[in-house]
């Protein structure tokens, strides 16, 4: 019976050491980071975490129009990006006008509501004209001016202990 209360005395502080252990790396892995980088070298340029139901929007100025047009992305459970929302100062030149979703008229902006399409990450060739800012939860977290002109970027969510 001594020997069996010694057993446990190490065993029992060994297992609680290793269970909280597994949910530390658990807890870790499930962790969100999104991350803005050049595609083909892998410079990073913003990487800060985040949780599912964060906003994502980009502004940008229409290259021929000159107008402003905003996106608004929901980040989900999986890491990829659901469009919400677009609002344009108007149409023209590329800018979707006969989508199957729900538009109204505010403060001099048409927007168009319950897009609901589904990106798993962002890849573009950045403007630094172009692209304005990308904010997360209306903060901002970079100009386009902060990424260097005519290079292609991706931004994208990573786990973890992802690289």
């Amino acid at each position: 019976m001594r020997l069996l209360r010694t057993k446990l005395k190490i065993l029992i502080p060994i297992l609680l050491v290793i269970t909280a252990i597994s949910a530390a790396v658990f807890i870790r892995q499930q962790k969100k980071i999104l991350v803005i980088e050049e595609l083909e070298t892998g410079n990073v340029y913003r990487e800060i975490p985040v949780k599912t139901g964060d906003e994502l929007s980009f502004q940008w100025e229409h290259s021929f129009e000159h107008i402003p047009w905003y996106e608004y992305y929901e980040i989900q459970k999986d890491g990829s990006f659901i469009l919400h929302t677009i609002a344009v100062a108007g149409f023209g030149a590329g800018i979707p006008a006969e989508m199957d979703c729900k538009y109204r008229y505010e403060d001099g902006l048409v927007y168009m509501d319950e897009i609901e399409s589904v990106f798993p990450q962002f890849n573009w060739i950045n403007s630094q004209t172009a692209l304005k800012n990308i904010k997360v939860n209306g903060e901002l977290l970079i100009q386009g001016s902060d990424m260097p002109h005519h290079v292609k970027m991706v931004l994208r969510i990573r786990n973890g202990f992802e690289k």
